[in-house]
Order: C-alpha cells, then structure tokens, then sequence
C-alpha cells in the first residue's frame, strides 16, 4: 500500500481540521446572525469567558516548546511567543499596514492587553460566574500538552489551534462589526491573528511535516491531538450556547 509523503498527509489533517464542527458551529453562527436572545450580552459574555483561555497562550506555547528537541523548531515557537509580547517584525508590520490595521494599534502591546482593549470596548462585565466554562477549556489544554508527546502537543497548538484560528475568529469579527460600535482598533487582536497566525500556522506545518518524514507514528499523534483540541473548542462552544439559550 503506497502511503503518502508527509506534506500530503499534514494536508489531508487540516482539510479534516477545517471541516470540524468547531469552526462551523451553531454558537459562531449565532454571534454572527445576531440570533441570540440578546446578541450584545452575548458578545459581552464571549469576551468575558475567552479572555480566561487566550491569556494562558504563552503558557501553551512554553509546553509545546518544552517537548521539541530539534532547536530550530523550538525557534520557530520562539518566534511565536515574542509577538504574543508585542513584538512584531519589520516585514509583518507591513504586510498589516497594507491591510489597514496601523503598526501603533499593535506593535509593543501583549497580546492579552490587546483582548483586554476589545473587552473593555464591547462592555464586558465580569460576574462571579464569569469564566467558568473558558477556565475549564483552559485546564484540559494546558493537560492534554502536559502530557502529550512531541508529535501531540504541535498536533494540538499547531494543527488544531494556530493554522484554523482564522476560522474560528472570522464570524466574531463579522458579528462585531455588524452588532456593536467597536472600532476596528478595538478589536484588532481578531484581526492581527488571522493574519500572523495564519503564517504561524504555516511554519508549524513544516515542523509537522518534518517530524513526520523523521517518523511515520508521529502522524497518529499528530491527528490525536489535533482532534483532542479541536473537541475542546467545541465543547467550549456546546456550553456558551447552551448557557445563552437558557438565559
């Protein structure tokens, strides 16, 4: 049986990942359409909850570098974790200055004060409940890399939440415009990862591809840990619509 070589077989897992009910679940769908029993709240509680899950991404990042012998992909991560400080190069300031989003909005900002400028600009209020259902999601990621082999854990951050990241944030960014008066500025942390995680996405692609042409089994531990991720982004949404649903 002739199998195929490794950037055909990354290939076919994120042809599976951007099919994955998680991208195309019923809650984003909502938030865009503006369908939900009080579409603004919504927003608002969205913004609450995801702050708890993306404020821990360096953390993610930090494990996944953790497991990666090969220093060069490490790097890679590296890369990753200075912008989630704020700092951007030359070349990507103006790949997003050509899309209009201004290099002040973004450049020496973390990334969680980013998410804190949308926060505050949409509304959102925390209550004792506030978090919840993110600080769960957030636990069983930060587990599931604790644990997760090499080949797992890039399955994981890299197939299952860097390179589809741009899918699951565009109908936010579609129902933030359509629903609420937040400035492009003030959502701009949407924006600025659809772009450069986009191409992080890429690079993790190549480091999937090469830990697979040095080891055929990493592949199955690449697609258990993208699947487990992206279940995790879908139970988070299975809840958040739930909760508003019942509200």
């Amino acid at each position: 049986m002739n199998v195929l070589p490794p950037p055909a077989r990354v290939t076919f897992l994120i042809s599976e990942a951007e099919a994955h009910r998680a991208l195309h679940h019923p809650y984003l769908n909502a938030l865009k359409e503006g369908s939900l029993p009080d579409p603004m709240g919504a927003l608002q509680r969205f913004a609450s909850e995801y702050a708890v899950y993306t404020r821990s991404f360096q953390n993610y990042l930090l494990i996944c570098m953790s497991k990666l012998e090969n220093q060069r992909h490490r790097s890679i991560l590296l890369e990753n974790l200075c912008e989630e400080s704020g700092r951007i190069d030359e070349d990507e300031l103006a790949e997003i200055a050509e899309l209009g989003i201004q290099p002040d909005w973004v450049q020496g900002v973390p990334h969680p004060e980013l998410f804190a400028r949308f926060r505050q600009a949409i509304g959102a209020v925390d209550t004792p409940e506030t978090g919840e259902v993110a600080q769960t999601w957030k636990e069983l990621f930060i587990a599931q890399l604790t644990q997760a082999s090499a080949a797992e854990a890039l399955g994981a951050l890299g197939l299952g939440t860097e390179s589809i990241v741009k899918h699951f944030y565009r109908p936010l960014m579609e129902a933030i415009r359509l629903h609420t008066t937040v400035s492009r500025r003030e959502a701009v942390f949407f924006e600025l990862h659809a772009e450069l995680d986009d191409e992080h996405g890429e690079l993790m692609l190549q480091i999937a591809e090469e830990l697979i042409a040095e080891n055929p089994a990493n592949y199955e531990a690449m697609k258990q840990g993208m699947r487990k991720a992206l279940g995790l982004r879908s139970l988070f949404c299975d809840r958040m619509l739930e909760l508003e649903m019942n509200r």
